[in-house]
């Protein structure tokens, strides 16, 4: 099946400005700057598919490739097999885009002023726009709000609004670039409900986010990229990346009657990546202490209960958890970018 984009190492460079100044002086120009560096990357259709990155890792950058605003300076990018340069008409007509910080709407005219107005702009019939626009005003509940000016809305209003725009024309696959951005927790919950409940659960669409946001990429999407200075580090699952970095589950042990050396008990247990102590609350007469721990394998916490049990230790407590998106993006982010492409966790496909 033809994957709903696929890149083929695709690169964006800009070259800096050069003031008159330097012209008449000769100076040299200043190198290129590179965007996005020879990204490969398949999306099958139906997917939520997450970017993540700093700002200025080439998100925005990748995600205008991908919408035929920016051309490409080397590579390919396809969408439903579709070249954005060479076909980039045939691409637009697929593709819808969301941003964030919208502005381009006019302030003075309703929502639904602007609605038929951007329709009108990409040859929609009038009739088929209206219905299309109550239907989305009505799942986006927006109904009540739509023959409002625009500059009376809230912000959370107008994203909506921005989110509707994206989906006027039905394409088959929608581009959003931080959707959510500024917008209160309750109006971010609503936006991420309709993405997950209408546009992919019934319309089937295919998702492109680029976002900053861990709780949104962790609950929408089914895979995930992530960049830095522009190119693809590491690509999967949420539990695929989990897996890959090399510990993916923590443990947290209350302990009674435990010794000092509970670190020396522990020592040498397979698949355990790190573990620190600390004094808790006493219990009665005895004191206790708090095992934090990480976890490899799922044989660790057995072997983890039976030393500490031979041990005349009370195990009183015992709770795991998942290492979260965050921390997983901070392990895989946290250092340097690569002198060349490397994928930490999953390789980029």
């Amino acid at each position: 099946m033809t994957p709903a984009i696929e890149t083929i190492e695709l690169s964006k460079r800009f070259r800096a400005p050069r003031s008159l100044r330097a012209l008449a002086l000769g100076r040299a120009a200043a190198p290129d700057r590179t965007a996005v560096d020879d990204v490969s990357l398949s999306i099958p259709s139906g997917q939520v598919f997450g970017l993540l990155g700093q700002n200025g890792a080439g998100k925005t950058t990748l995600v205008r490739m991908l919408t035929t605003l920016l051309l490409p300076t080397t590579g390919r990018a396809l969408i439903d097999g579709i070249d954005v340069t060479q076909d980039p008409r045939s691409v637009r007509v697929r593709v819808g885009l969301v941003n964030g910080d919208e502005r381009s709407f006019y302030w003075r005219l309703s929502g639904r002023q602007n609605l038929e107005f951007f329709a009108a702009l990409r040859h929609l019939q009038a009739a088929a726009t209206t219905a299309t626009i109550d239907r989305l005003a009505g799942r986006l509940g927006m109904t009540e709000h739509l023959d409002r000016p625009f500059g009376t809305l809230s912000t959370g209003q107008r994203q909506a609004l921005a989110i509707a725009r994206g989906l006027l024309d039905e394409p088959a696959i929608v581009f959003m670039d931080e959707p959510t951005r500024s917008l209160d927790p309750i109006s971010a919950q609503r936006l991420r409900r309709f993405v997950a409940e209408v546009v992919v659960g019934e319309l089937g669409r295919t998702v492109v986010l680029a976002t900053h946001s861990m709780p949104e990429a962790e609950t929408l999407c089914d895979r995930l990229a992530f960049i830095q200075a522009g190119r693809i580090v590491a690509t999967g699952s949420v539990g695929e990346l989990r897996r890959a970095i090399g510990y993916g589950t923590r443990c947290e042990l209350r302990l009674r009657h435990a010794p000092a050396d509970v670190p020396d008990l522990l020592r040498g247990v397979p698949g355990m990546a790190s573990l620190t102590t600390s004094g808790g609350e006493p219990v009665g007469d005895a004191s206790t202490i708090v095992a934090r721990l990480t976890m490899t394998s799922d044989e660790t916490l057995p072997e983890i209960l039976r030393r500490l049990v031979g041990a005349g230790i009370d195990v009183l407590d015992c709770v795991t958890s998942d290492l979260s998106l965050e921390e997983i993006y901070l392990q895989t982010l946290g250092s340097p970018a690569p002198s060349a492409p490397r994928a930490i966790a999953v390789p980029a496909r």
